[in-house]
């Protein structure tokens, strides 16, 4: 028999194309937009807001990973098993758009700088290790309440610690690699604190599940609200600790991705291809605009210099072609994957004779996300 997998979730295709697209149009403007109209008062408040953009595109890959997990009954090693290979993917991906051409003779020589350059967290490699853990925990525990218990302690726990672990790894007596990891200074990404994006979105990826009565939209924008309020009344303002940064941002996100919920959804045929699709468009999206290896993208080529709509212009065509080249690499790696797993099947646990079961239809992979570089190509970590 053939196995007919689950309806999408289109309200998270909803969050997450929301999450990539304003990512994209974000790196644009922040490669090309003149410093005369970033001190805009409309352009800085837009800033601000922008800050959550980045946030979002790690909470909405914990929740897609969490709800995969859930719906599979996936547990133990089995956990591993699927996610490894995805780790090292997007762990591969990560340092390959990093990969420093414009500086290979400094890098063999062991340059200090070129190395941070890197090995400095990105989007991809927080997904990635945040993944990891995210498997990890998963892997371990089973059951709903006994996950979003450890999750909801780690969402805590990461933020509270990331100033002690700042300190441990900025002795210098640290392996390079984990010290961009952990909490390296030139990395924009770093697992302290934002991997507790990550795991509030694998929270919140279970916890959905639990309502009956109330719709997710709902949840998440009151969940949203009810944590800004707080932080209101507590008076804790976001630059004073890691944690009311991290309380704040959640709270914004939250009530962002309750509002993507609501999108009519007459946008499902446009929003659910580029949502699941979201990690092929990071990858395209960073050498046009930042650049990569020896190549130059627009933060070198034009610099900040232009004026609110030009820039406006570069970052829809920059959305158009990398939605253009991202979409079809897409389709095309699906199809890989199906005659990848034509020779699979399954037996029935039938008291008749064993008879062969269909392959099974495959699931697309859970994605997962700068300075003016000063050397052609140099691709700089995009600011959050």
């Amino acid at each position: 028999m053939t196995l007919v997998p689950s309806p999408r979730n289109t309200g998270l295709d909803r969050a997450r194309a929301v999450a990539v697209v304003a990512m994209v149009m974000g790196h644009t403007l922040d490669a090309v937009l003149s410093d005369a109209v970033r001190n805009r008062a409309g352009v800085q408040a837009y800033w601000s807001l922008r800050a959550v953009t980045a946030p979002l595109f790690l909470f909405v890959a914990g929740w897609a990973f969490s709800l995969t997990v859930q719906r599979t009954g996936a547990q133990g090693r089995a956990v591993l098993r699927r996610y490894l290979p995805r780790v090292g993917l997007l762990l591969g991906w990560g340092y390959l758009l990093r990969w420093p051409g414009w500086g290979l003779p400094a890098l063999y020589a062991g340059d200090l700088k070129v190395w941070q350059h890197f090995l400095a967290f990105d989007a991809l490699h927080g997904v990635g290790a945040a993944l990891l853990v995210g498997a990890g925990v998963l892997a371990v525990l089973r059951g709903r309440a006994a996950r979003m218990a450890a999750l909801a302690t780690l969402v805590v726990l990461v933020p509270l610690v990331s100033p002690w672990v700042r300190e441990a790894v900025g002795g210098g007596a640290w392996p390079l690699v984990l010290e961009q990891a952990l909490a390296g200074r030139t990395s924009a990404f770093p697992l302290f604190p934002w991997l507790a994006y990550f795991l509030a979105g694998c929270f919140t990826g279970l916890g959905l599940g639990l309502l009956e009565r109330v719709p997710a939209w709902m949840g998440l924008m009151g969940a949203g609200t009810a944590v800004l309020v707080l932080m209101t009344l507590w008076g804790g303002k976001p630059t004073v600790s890691d944690a009311t940064l991290v309380a704040w941002r959640l709270g914004l996100l939250l009530v962002v991705a309750g509002v993507a919920m609501l999108l009519p959804s007459r946008m499902d045929p446009w929003m659910g291809p580029v949502g699941r699709a979201s990690l092929w468009v990071y990858i395209v999206h960073i050498p046009i605009a930042y650049g990569w290896s020896s190549f130059p993208g627009l933060a070198y080529r034009m610099g900040r210099s232009q004026e609110l709509l030009p820039a406006l212009g570069l970052a829809v065509g920059v959305l158009v072609v990398s939605l253009g080249l991202a979409l079809p690499a897409k389709r095309l790696y699906g199809s890989w994957r199906v005659r990848g797993r034509d020779g699979e099947v399954s037996l029935a646990p039938l008291p008749l004779p064993a008879v062969a079961a269909a392959p099974l239809a495959p699931e697309p992979p859970t994605s997962s996300c700068g300075a003016t570089p000063s050397l052609p190509g140099a691709a700089p970590s995009p600011r959050p």
